[in-house]
């Protein structure tokens, strides 16, 4: 690492790093995790001294997040990570500021250790390098094995070069494709809730499938989700959008890098039906000749030449970061839409001969996104091979497909769920987070019920203060407006702590406008804005209510709005508010409910105030 003027240690992102803090938000996490099941319950205590450890040997870890004028870089973080009890769901969103500025999270559960991994910093082979030795440390300590400082294995790798530049050769320029592939639909889980299913195959089964239709696994396991899709979700019809397969290659193998940062490039996939019912074997043949023809060095060469060229153009590089995070953004969502799914098989994990009867089993699972509502990670570990199912549906319609495909290829499957849509295969490795859809209906239509009590009520200040202006005409609409956009974004998975902020900043700002062109009465600053923040404050009560799982960003917005509900009274001091009842009323109301939820709230709500608002 090198150092800065002021002495501490940073680096630079890798050429891929430097896109995941520039997209990555609630919605798409960029989090994907690597966990190992041991055969014996995680004891706490030595799993948090074993991190403490081991962290130190990757200085690819140990870092945290900071913005410069033109680029994120990271910089070492002397602060202490700490474990955690598993009680959420799987590749939750890590931001920058918490997590004591970490960008990885170490939890466990029952006899599970889990890693999750904020993309920017590493990917699967990374990950994989640091949860193994981890893992040593920990049965070290169980086993009484103290060692003074410790020292990584022969294994452990810590080169956090960028390999992307130093493979980089100028080439032909190639563009990534955006033709909008075919979206998986389907009745969506509440906010922040994920349906993980896994499924567990032996090796000797796959590989002898394998064998027979002359084909890699990876191939195989392809050619079956995309046949699973144009059947379940196609019924097997002609479409007019492709079916596509987002499959990461790791490069490490092409270029012989050791690097723990990112070194991994993205290969398409796309069956594009045009008959009823096509063949499987003919799928097979399309995934066959079409990874043969792009996962080749010379391929992939070009693939590392576009991406790199892109950063080292001087404009590109010379605009701030603002002003990237905006056109990267759109790039990426353009680009991400050629996707229907992402297949990721970092493949067989192995482990020293001396841990081996202590380990079970190995999984990989992948965030999803907005525009891929499901995801697969595959790795292997002895015999077991475990194929992973992440989604936001309530159902398991397309993993059912898959694995019956699998077992009508002669292929035994033995299924694991985290409980949500297969109770019956809920095994206990994941922790019990009650989801029940008919209460979180009563809860949306408890929210409706208050919305349309609060568009009564401004109504009724407005018929009491009437100044011969009926302002209510315009603030009700607008809170109808805001409760239906609420609506599409719980039922879209949308980011909903920020989309009320923004919608209810916007629609003040129109107000105003509105107020000012009609001769500027100031019935926008007097009744209508305060109105709008108390709507704000009661719509993010509910999102904390509908998704206790994400919490901690509803209850920022929530600090946020009460501070801005003080504006009003604010300008009322200044004179620019004559009429100050509803203003009062806001600040009175907005206070009592941000005390009721602290002191009705659990100690994690006054923990997160304090890990907040520290010094």
């Amino acid at each position: 690492m090198k150092r800065n003027p002021q002495g501490r240690r940073w680096h630079k992102l890798d050429n891929t790093g430097k896109i995941f803090p520039l997209i990555a938000n609630e919605n798409l996490s960029n989090v994907f995790r690597i966990s190992v099941t041991l055969k014996e319950e995680v004891n706490p205590d030595l799993l948090q001294q074993a991190l403490n450890e081991v962290l130190p040997w990757f200085e690819g870890f140990q870092v945290k997040l900071k913005r410069g004028f033109f680029w994120y870089y990271f910089e070492h973080n002397k602060r202490t990570p700490y474990i955690e009890r598993e009680s959420t769901y799987p590749c939750r969103y890590i931001a920058p500021k918490s997590n004591n500025l970490f960008l990885f999270r170490v939890s466990y559960y029952e006899r599970r250790i889990n890693l999750e991994v904020f993309h920017a910093i590493t990917d699967g082979m990374g990950a994989v390098n640091f949860l193994r030795e981890l893992t040593y440390r920990y049965l070290q300590l169980k086993r009484g094995v103290n060692m003074e400082g410790g020292k990584p294995s022969d294994a452990c790798i810590t080169d956090v070069e960028d390999s992307y530049l130093k493979n980089y050769k100028k080439m032909p320029k190639k563009r990534y494709s955006s033709r909008a592939a075919y979206h998986l639909e389907g009745e969506y889980l509440a906010q922040g809730a994920e349906n993980i299913i896994h499924g567990c195959v032996k090796l000797d089964e796959l590989k002898k499938v394998c064998k027979e239709k002359g084909v890699s696994i990876t191939k195989y396991l392809a050619a079956c989700l995309i046949w699973s899709i144009y059947e379940e979700y196609l019924g097997g019809q002609p479409g007019k959008q492709h079916i596509g397969v987002n499959l990461p290659i790791n490069l490490r193998a092409f270029f012989g890098s050791t690097t723990t940062s990112n070194f991994f490039a993205v290969t398409a996939i796309d069956f594009h039906p045009e008959e009823e019912h096509e063949p499987f074997d003919r799928i097979l043949e399309e995934v066959s000749g079409q990874m043969d023809d792009k996962i080749v060095k010379e391929k992939l060469e070009e693939t590392i030449s576009y991406n790199v060229s892109n950063e080292k153009k001087w404009y590109v590089r010379v605009i701030p970061l603002f002003i990237k995070w905006l056109a990267l953004g759109f790039i990426f969502r353009r680009n991400d839409r050629a996707h229907t799914i992402t297949l990721s098989n970092i493949g067989p994990i192995t482990v020293d001969e001396e841990y081996r009867d202590e380990i079970e089993q190995f999984h990989l699972i992948i965030g999803v996104s907005k525009r891929q509502n499901a995801k697969c990670g595959v790795c292997a570990y002895g015999q077991d091979v475990m194929i992973s199912f992440t989604s936001v549906f309530e159902d398991s319609r397309l993993e059912d497909r898959f694995f019956d495909k699998l077992k009508e290829d002669g292929i035994g499957v033995q299924v694991e769920s985290n409980g949500i849509a297969k109770k019956e295969c809920d095994k206990g490795m994941y922790p019990q987070i009650e989801y029940n859809r008919k209460k979180w209906k009563k809860l949306i239509n408890l929210f409706y019920a208050v919305l349309l009590t609060a568009a009564v009520i401004v109504g009724v200040v407005n018929y009491v203060t009437f100044s011969g202006l009926w302002w209510s005409g315009i603030a009700i609409p607008g809170i109808l407006y805001a409760g239906l956009t609420f609506r599409y974004s719980i039922l879209k998975h949308a980011n909903l702590g920020k989309s009320v902020m923004i919608q209810t900043l916007g629609l003040q700002a129109l107000l105003f406008m509105i107020d000012w062109v009609l001769g500027y009465q100031g019935w926008s600053v007097n009744y209508a804005i305060p109105s709008t923040i108390l709507f704000a404050d009661i719509a993010v009560v509910f999102l904390i209510l509908v998704n206790q799982l994400n919490w901690q960003s509803y209850f920022m917005y929530q600090i946020a709005i009460t501070i801005f509900s003080f504006v009003p009274i604010i300008l009322w001091a200044a004179g620019l508010v004559t009429n100050p009842v509803m203003a009062i009323i806001t600040v009175i109301l907005s206070v009592l409910i941000l005390a009721l939820t602290i002191l009705l709230g659990d100690r994690s709500f006054k923990n997160e105030l304090i890990r907040r608002f520290h010094l």
